[in-house]
C-alpha cells in the first residue's frame, strides 16, 4: 500500500495532537498536585469537571470511602475532610504514564496530622481519565503503610 502525501500529513498531524494532549494532562496533574499540597482546594477544583467521580471502590479498606464520590461540590468536601486532618509536608512523583484520555501516577508522599504527631511517609499510585483537559475520574491507591496515616481518619 502506497502512502499518499495526505496520508503522511494526517499521520504527523495525529502525532502532534497526541504529543499536546500528553502535554496538557502533565501539566493539569502537576497543577493538581501543587495545588493539593498547598491546601489549595479551589484551584484543584478548577481542574476537574463538574461531573467528576472521586474515588471508586477498591480493596484497600482502610482509606476509602463506602461509595464513588460524584460532582465537584461532593469531591470538595472530601479534600476537605483530609485537608482538615492532615498537612501535606512532602510529595514526589516517580513516574508518570499517560495513554489517551488515561494517566496513572506513582508518587510518595510525606503526611502529619494537624496539631503534631510524627511525619508519616508512603507510596500511592493515582489513576486519572480526562475530557477536555479537565479530570472526570480520580482513584487513589495508598500502599500498606498509609494505614498508620489513616486509622483514624472518619469517614
Amino acid at each position: 500500500m502506497m502512502l499518499r502525501d495526505f496520508d503522511v500529513q494526517m499521520l504527523a498531524t495525529t502525532r502532534l495532537l497526541c504529543e499536546a494532549d500528553r502535554e496538557l494532562i502533565a501539566n493539569v496533574l502537576k497543577s493538581l498536585f501543587a495545588h493539593r499540597k498547598a491546601g489549595d482546594l479551589d484551584g484543584m477544583m478548577n481542574l476537574v469537571a463538574a461531573d467528576i467521580v472521586c474515588f471508586p471502590g477498591t480493596s484497600w479498606g482502610f482509606a476509602r470511602y463506602p461509595r464513588p464520590i460524584v460532582g465537584k461540590d461532593a469531591v470538595r468536601e472530601a479534600f476537605w475532610q483530609r485537608h482538615i486532618k492532615y498537612v501535606t509536608l512532602e510529595s514526589t512523583v516517580h513516574r508518570l504514564l499517560i495513554d489517551g484520555d488515561s494517566a496513572a501516577v506513582h508518587r510518595t508522599t510525606k503526611i502529619r496530622e494537624r496539631g503534631g504527631g510524627d511525619a508519616l511517609t508512603f507510596d500511592a499510585v493515582d489513576f486519572f481519565r480526562f475530557r477536555d483537559g479537565l479530570i472526570v475520574e480520580f482513584s487513589e491507591l495508598p500502599d500498606g503503610t498509609a494505614y498508620d496515616a489513616v486509622i483514624n481518619f472518619p469517614h
